[in-house]
């Protein structure tokens, strides 16, 4: 059995014919659209179903474009025949993967979203070294103020000691002067 489409050897080439003449339903026609679109790189197919048919500033097809080509868009003839020939879930996986303009705002989140869990990493990693540094600095002024506290008792007690031997001395001298009269 031949298709219509025997002689189309791109996707391109289908949507553009599917564009002028509409898609057959006839079952060989569909099978070599399913051939078509398994044999073109995913590049070409996302190529094809962003095609809005708008230009960027600099004259590229830009799905985002605000500039006119003057071409005729290729997405929803694109999404038409890709419905035809795909079961729904591949065309809305395809849909979300390659079309679907929320997917480049998830990416920009979660490309934000490693940069932020980098940076809160590099905190954290400051923040502990810092915690350290504080528990180490405050273990060195707790040995200071116990050598400070020790040092002081030995001072009171040496006072003390100097005090009793000062009494004596003058109990001393009182002694040997009472002794002399």
């Amino acid at each position: 059995m031949s298709s219509k489409y025997d002689k189309i050897k791109t996707a391109a080439e289908l949507v553009a014919e599917v564009q002028v003449h509409g898609l057959s339903t006839a079952q060989e026609d569909i099978c070599r659209a399913q051939d078509i679109f398994g044999h073109t790189a995913i590049e070409e197919l996302a190529c094809l179903a962003n095609d809005t048919g708008m230009n960027n500033a600099q004259g590229e097809p830009d799905p985002k474009g605000t500039w006119s080509s003057g071409r005729k868009a290729t997405r929803g003839t694109f999404y038409a025949i890709a419905s035809s020939i795909w079961n729904w879930e591949e065309v809305t996986r395809f849909w979300n993967q390659h079309t679907n303009p929320e997917r480049e705002e998830l990416l920009n989140l979660r490309s934000s979203c490693k940069v932020l869990e980098q940076e809160v990493s590099e905190k954290s990693e400051e923040v502990a070294k810092e915690h350290d540094l504080r528990l180490t600095e405050t273990y060195e002024k707790l040995k200071l103020k116990e050598e400070a506290e020790r040092l002081g008792a030995e001072l009171h007690d040496r006072d003390m000691s100097i005090l009793e031997l000062k009494a004596k001395l003058y109990d001393l001298m009182v002694e040997g002067k009472g002794g002399e009269q």
